[in-house]
């Protein structure tokens, strides 16, 4: 009994395994899920800070890039047409602690740069939720220092973008509760976004780039207030001009925000830069950037800082990158990150420097 018991189930327990096996190598030939990220931490001195005339070193998170982890999906749907998520959080690569939205902004600690789902053609690519704003990914080629986390325009950027009661829009950069039309035309991307706002003031933005013998982009992005309209608006052209192993980049953005129907800050910024691969593995970049808010602070104090950032990126794998980089930032008034690019701050009526070294690793 026992043998003519065991055949069929053996039988049955085969087929059924080669029934399993095939499905799952359609799944996966049809979908796939990867996890990634990346852990950037590093050692940074400054001789002084916004706050103190004394000195500090720290053990640092996010010197060139932000430690992130996520998770992202596609699904081949056929006839050319595809589904998609990306999942995206930030992390604090020297403590491990989860790091949430700016001040005033929605959500948590979860995934503060990107919850969203979309579907992509050969007519380009939607994207429903939290995502990157188009402005950003269209100016990031000629940002002279690629919006580096540290030491770049992405502070200015950011920081301008921030009306407080706008809690969906965080920073500039992550865009809540929108819907976004992304394509690539030849050699020119077109991006375009609307944030509902949901009683918190929307968002619009355009982006665009064209990458040919050089790279030039444009964009705008206006995110309002609630429940008054006013807000902030930006604006950022920038040209990037190869030769041979010597890329120049020069940018300029341009933001205004208003409270009240009265503009409360109205603020120009500057960025001129060359990188220079000097082997394969090895950039050296050196940047001068300078910003000023016209809108006098507190006190009738000036918001102005001139900065010079040297750095070099040794790529020694694909994965990982050592880098050491320092800048030099001469402050007038009250400076704050609205007008410089050293994320401890400039130092008031004073001369600031700082330097670091590190290593980014993504996975």
């Amino acid at each position: 009994m026992t043998k003519n018991l065991f055949h069929p189930l053996a039988q049955r327990t085969l087929i059924a395994g080669a029934v399993l096996a095939m499905t799952a190598g359609f799944a996966q030939a049809q979908s796939s899920v990867t996890l990634y990220g990346r852990i950037d931490v590093g050692v940074q001195y400054s001789d002084k800070t916004a706050g103190s005339n004394d000195s500090l070193v720290e053990v640092a998170n996010a010197g060139i890039r932000p430690s992130i982890w996520g998770l992202r999906g596609s699904e081949d749907l056929g006839g050319g047409l595809g589904a998609f998520f990306n999942l995206e959080a930030h992390f604090a690569g020297d403590t491990g602690a989860a790091t949430g939205p700016a001040a005033g902004r929605s959500g948590t600690g979860g995934f503060r740069r990107q919850a969203n789902v979309g579907v992509k053609g050969p007519w380009g690519q939607v994207t429903l939720g939290r995502q990157y704003s188009p402005a950003i990914l269209a100016n990031i080629g000629t940002e002279p220092r690629a919006f580096k986390e540290n030491l770049s325009g992405l502070y200015p950027y950011a920081l301008n973008q921030n009306p407080g009661s706008n809690t969906v829009n965080d920073v500039g950069l992550f865009i809540g509760n929108s819907v976004s039309y992304s394509n690539t035309f030849g050699p020119v991307y077109l991006g375009a976004l609307v944030a509902a706002g949901e009683g918190t003031g929307r968002t619009y933005t355009l982006g665009a780039s064209w990458t040919g013998p050089i790279t030039l982009s444009a964009s705008y992005q206006e995110i309002e207030r609630a429940p008054d309209q006013d807000g902030t608006k930006h604006g950022m052209v920038g040209a990037a001009v190869p030769f041979g192993p010597v890329t120049i980049k020069a940018s300029y953005q341009k933001s205004e925000e208003k409270l009240a129907n009265v503009k409360i800050s109205d603020v120009n910024f500057f960025g001129v830069g060359v990188d220079f691969a000097w082997n394969p593995t090895n950039t050296l970049n050196a940047t001068y950037y300078y910003g000023k808010d016209k809108i006098r602070r507190a006190g009738n104090l000036e918001d102005k800082t001139s900065t010079l950032v040297l750095s070099n990126d040794y790529a020694i794998s694909k994965r990982t990158t050592l880098y050491v980089q320092g800048a030099y930032a001469d402050a007038k008034g009250a400076p704050s990150l609205r007008t410089g690019v050293i994320v401890n701050g400039a130092h008031p009526d004073a001369k600031t420097s700082m330097v670091g070294v590190g290593v980014s690793h993504n996975f």
